[in-house]
């Protein structure tokens, strides 16, 4: 039974009377046209509508039913209703088990990208509703309780969600019902507004408020009335993303419970994270969810259905043919608090620019419109080189000077809290034209897609009056008003034809103008003028009428030539002074530098690494050669140190400490000699063809580390930061290059391919690839000494929590260590970190090569072995909710299985025997940016690594009763003990080294039980990319592989590959013929690895 009426009591009991009855309530969005409830109605074959007996049907109902034969019943008032002296009792006699499947009432999509779609909502679903109350509490200390466990038999519930709306039902007819609470109904006709929010907490005084994104972040902005709300237990917000900022506001006031969910699955193992967390989603592990990342900060959220999908997984029963559900939503992790997950947008939502950059536009959009004169706004731009802003006023024809002002410093401030910063620019902000307001659902959000598809022509002719070429010809006749008036007229004329018979005082825009003749208009007076920036499109709006706009013309004019007398007498003098500030940081950049004590982490060595690309057939490898040539001579411009060299310091320079490095740099005067450094090897007769290394999976075998880069892994000094080869081979290159470990760090390597390859494409003709995201200080070495300096971390060493240690690859001193161990036992209670694990001080860097090393062994996980290691780690108890992280479980797994190869060699064959207490130790390099400070830039390149050490048993690692989940579980207990304070006191130790002679690592050396993994699943190997002018594969690399020959026979060395494009994983061992045929053996091993290739 189709339902469209009054905001009251009625959807309730028409609800609940179709089920008795054996029927179902279709509640149907006001909103929608005719086109889209027909859509509804014939899907379902509905042919009986219910009208209010009180209420005279709508327009769009009137047309439906013109349009469509049905069969109208009318609903009694609700005092008839509410009368049951006379009624006789009509019992539901089904069980909950007979009814599980039959539906409770209809709902349907929003029809964002085309027609609405209907949406049964079982019996089996909404009971999800009320088991959860049956989620057991989770995390460390049990801490974690589902979202309804304040929710009290009595509490009074508001919600201001219409009845018609997912949340509405929920909250208006089915959470009441189950937890025995009061439902409030706001009056009839009267929409939900922040007056009535504030007399329905001090009159009724709501204890559960339930409430649209908009409303949330309006009532934070208006603090007098959300304090009225302190009482209350807490808003849920639902529907869409709030502002983190308005909404913050009434956090600190009532908690915020920040929901999420499908209408085809209802809000799915939601819990409640901590208040200062609020903004943050935390949800059970029997939710069964799964977040894929795509990219660095961005991941995909998948359900997976298992066994607790009867009472926790309601999506379901709405989709019983599923075992797997894309949601197409994306979130981004806490960087400290693994559970946590933010939304930041769906994928379908995401602009990709031409570049290949990506904008998530929703948090942009919401802090956007927070503006008290916007009514929504759109960012768009995908294929397209600049992003843009799409702006609705509530009021279209106020576009004063002080509002397009205050409008673009709420959009200065948004770039500022974005990712890409800079990502509007001022000249790509237009505004929605009155006639055509956005197109929202009932919730009052904007139908994206929709909206974008209805404003698609007027944002091409944007773009296209961005791109058109300039009517050079145009000429401004100055010579009197009436003539600048006529000049005017004709400017405008290509933007509004009509405005040749409008008269000179006639409003603008009330004939038509809009706000892409107005960037046009503007275009081509700054041309004809030679105004620039002196004009704008805001003196358009201020002067619309042409006589205004002549005069303001005029008056510019006079005042830029009477400006510009002035000017040049001091311009020769400005110039020089640009020259010189110019020259000197140049100079500057240039000057040679000692190492902060952080970049000892990583002592002298290089790191190697391979890029596979394939070429296009007509292309000619000079061609590619001398675009990467000249692409690494612009990026030794810009980052001057790269073309320097590692040294040993000078014994006379003050504060000298023996082992110190410096980098030098060629002054300015020999730039050019440093320049021309990449090294040309056709190697087509050599090695394989670019297609069959591809076809192989790229097998380090295949491709030996000293034919294509020089074999100088531990260079003497002074040794090149950066030294390169391109290796052409048929179809492709193998474009290899070592970068000294000791001045780089993992993330300073991508930042130096990713300029690189940038600067490439903008040889091309690539006019975006500018290298905007590189912070001119990236390779200040002294940053972070200056920045844990001015924050105040630096402390002494007594004070410091002798477990820090662990995190080094240094040994303290004799004496240091016995001070500590004297501190630990007279305040045993005084120190939070586990001690530092015990092994082997070695004193040579680097060690010598064993002389029987292991051969190089690649394995891989395919994608749908992958999702069900992780679909196995969710579900296990072990795991304790909180492993969501693939890249956690891969590290377990990998840890795990090369340990028990080689307890089961040692155990075997060696006749080994282990004691319960001996560890094995893992070593996991972990990037220390996100801990150490919002001042440091983003693209700094210095080390900022510690060690993040994890040990267990090695009988207890090696056991099979021990779960990849619980292996898992105690790395992600490791991992978060890594706080700002243990950095920088790491660091602070550091600086207390008189020297950097007791370097060791747990993973030095083989004969031990021990292991680094070197984890580049997550390496965003597609924003390296050089362009497509000469590469395929949209001038990213195929393949990036780290050379690992050189650290053969020297370390336990584990790697995780880049994930590959079809989402399967590669690991890579070095393994003896003995461990390997072991490894094979392992069925824990195999379950999930297959051999890839082996030397």
């Amino acid at each position: 039974m189709a339902y469209i009426g009054p905001h009251d009591l009625r959807h309730v009991l028409l609800t609940y009377a179709c089920v008795k009855a054996g029927y179902s309530a279709l509640f149907l969005s006001p909103k929608n046209n005719a086109d889209a409830i027909l859509a509804v109605l014939d899907n379902l074959n509905c042919d009986i509508w219910v009208n209010a007996i009180d209420a005279s049907p709508i327009t769009v109902v009137k047309d439906v039913l013109q349009r469509r034969p049905m069969k109208c019943l009318q609903l009694p008032t609700l005092d008839e209703l509410l009368d049951a002296e006379s009624t006789e009792t009509f019992p539901y006699t089904k069980t909950f088990e007979e009814a599980i499947d039959d539906p409770f009432c209809y709902l349907h999509t929003s029809g964002t990208t085309g027609l609405p779609k209907p949406i049964p909502w079982s019996h089996g679903l909404i009971g999800t509703m009320d088991a959860v109350r049956l989620l057991p509490s989770v995390g460390e200390t049990a801490d974690l309780t589902p979202w309804t466990s304040d929710w009290n038999k009595g509490d009074k519930i508001y919600s201001s969600f219409p009845i018609s709306h997912g949340a509405g039902i929920i909250m208006d007819i089915l959470m009441p019902a189950l937890f025995n609470l009061h439902c409030v109904l706001g009056p009839v006709g009267v929409l939900p507004n922040l007056n009535l929010v504030e007399r329905l907490a001090v009159d009724v005084k709501i204890d559960i408020w339930s409430m649209v994104p908009s409303l949330v972040d309006e009532l934070g902005e208006t603090p007098d009335i959300s304090e009225q709300l302190r009482p209350s237990k807490f808003i849920c917000a639902s529907g869409g993303p709030v502002s983190p900022i308005s909404a913050g506001k009434v956090n600190q006031v009532v908690r915020v419970l920040n929901l999420t969910g499908t209408t085809e699955g209802l809000f799915i193992g939601n819990l409640k994270p901590d208040r200062e967390d609020w903004f943050w989603f935390c949800f059970h592990p029997y939710s069964g969810f799964e977040f894929k990342e795509l990219e660095t900060d961005v991941y995909e959220h998948w359900v997976h259905r298992n066994e607790h999908w009867p009472l926790f997984q309601g999506i379901f029963y709405t989709f019983p043919d599923q075992d797997s559900i894309n949601f197409k939503d994306l979130y981004m992790r806490h960087p400290t608090k693994p559970n946590l997950w933010v939304f930041r947008g769906r994928s379908d939502d995401l602009v990709v620019l031409s570049n290949g950059y990506k904008i998530s536009p929703l948090e942009t959009e919401a802090f956007i419109t927070t503006h008290p004169e916007i009514s929504g706004c759109l960012i768009f731009g995908t294929g397209k080189p600049q992003a843009g802003l799409l702006i609705e006023l509530i009021d279209s024809c106020q576009k004063t000077p002080e509002l397009l002002d205050s409008i673009w410093a709420k959009v200065q401030t948004a770039n500022a809290l974005s990712q890409h910063k800079n990502q509007l620019l001022k000249s790509f902000v237009i505004f929605a034209l009155p006639e055509m307001p956005f197109l929202r659902t009932d919730k009052r959000t904007i139908k994206r897609a929709a909206s974008l598809a209805l404003y698609s022509e007027y944002i091409e002719r944007f773009y296209g009056s961005r791109n058109d070429d300039i009517d050079q010809s145009v000429r401004l006749d100055l010579s009197s008003p009436e003539a600048t008036e006529g000049s005017i007229r004709e400017i405008l004329t290509s933007s509004l034809p009509d405005v040749q018979s409008v008269f000179s005082d006639t409003d603008l825009f009330a004939a038509e103008l809009d706000s892409l003749g107005v960037f046009a208009a503007v275009k081509t007076i700054r041309a004809a003028t030679g105004l620039g920036d002196k004009i704008s499109p805001r003196h358009v709006y201020a002067n619309p009428t042409i006589k205004d706009l002549a005069t303001t013309v005029s008056t510019l004019i006079e005042e830029s030539k009477s400006a510009e007398s002035g000017i040049m007498n001091e311009i020769d003098h400005a110039e020089d002074a640009s020259r010189m500030i110019d020259m000197i940081a140049e100079h500057k950049a240039r000057q040679s530098f000692r190492l902060n004590a952080f970049d000892y982490v990583n002592p002298n060595h290089g790191m190697g690494i391979m890029l596979y690309f394939s070429i296009h057939d007509e292309i000619s490898n000079e061609q590619v050669f001398s675009n990467l040539q000249e692409g690494l001579n612009r990026t030794f411009d810009m980052i001057p140190a790269l073309s320097g060299k590692m040294m040993d310091c000078s014994e006379q320079e003050i504060g000298y400490q023996r082992g110190d490095l410096c980098v030098t740099i060629p002054p300015l005067s020999m730039a050019n000699t440093a320049k021309n450094r990449l090294i040309y090897k056709d190697l087509s007769d050599v090695l394989p063809s670019f297609e069959r290394l591809k076809d192989a999976g790229f097998p380090p075998s295949a491709v030996p580390d000293d034919v294509v880069l020089r074999d100088d892994p531990f260079p003497k000094f002074p040794a090149d930061i950066f030294s390169g080869q391109v290796n052409f081979i048929s179809g492709g290159c193998i474009i290899a290059v070592d970068l000294n470990h000791c001045c780089l760090d993992g993330l300073g390597a991508m930042v130096v391919l990713k300029a690189w390859a940038e600067n490439c494409r903008y040889l091309q003709g690539d006019q975006a690839a500018t290298c905007e995201w590189y912070h001119p200080e990236s390779f200040n070495h002294a940053l972070p000494e200056i920045i844990h300096e001015k924050e105040g971390w630096a402390r002494p060493v007594d004070d410091i929590d002798p477990g820090t240690w662990g995190y080094l690859p240094f040994f303290p001193r004799d004496e240091d260590q016995k001070r500590m161990l004297q501190a630990s036992s007279n305040n045993p209670g005084n120190w939070n970190l586990p001690p530092a694990p015990d092994f082997k001080l070695h004193n040579i860097w680097p060690l010598p090569r064993a002389e029987r090393r292991p051969k190089t062994t690649m394995f891989f996980i395919k994608p749908q072995s992958l999702a069900k290691m992780k679909q196995e780690v969710l579900s296990d108890p072990a795991a304790k909710g909180v492993i969501t992280s693939i890249s956690d479980i891969v590290q377990a797994f990998l840890w795990r299985s090369a340990i028990r190869m080689r307890r089961k060699i040692a155990t075997k064959i060696r006749k080994q025997t282990f004691k319960p207490n001996e560890i094995s130790i893992l070593e996991l390099p972990t990037d220390g940016r996100p801990y150490f400070s919002q001042l440091l830039p983003d693209t700094y390149m210095g080390s900022l690594l510690i060690l993040n050490r994890t040990t267990m048993p090695i009988e207890t690692l090696c056991s099979d009763q021990t779960t990849i989940g619980r292996v898992a579980h105690v790395l992600r207990e490791s991992a978060a003990r890594i706080t700002p304070s243990v950095v920088h006191d790491a660091f602070s130790l550091l600086q207390s080294l008189p020297n950097h002679e007791r370097f060791s690592t747990a993973n030095m050396g083989l004969e031990h039980m021990n292991a680094m993994i070197s984890n580049m699943m997550l390496f965003p190997t597609n924003e390296v990319c050089f362009g497509n002018t000469f590469f395929l594969n949209g001038g990213s690399p195929e393949s990036l592989r780290p050379q690992l020959e050189r650290g053969n026979g020297r370390f336990q060395f584990l790697v995780i590959l880049p994930i590959r494009k079809d989402g399967g994983v590669e690991l890579v061992f070095g393994t003896h013929p003995e461990e390997l045929e072991m490894l094979q053996a392992d069925k824990d091993f195999t379950k999930y690895a297959e051999l890839l290739s082996a030397d």
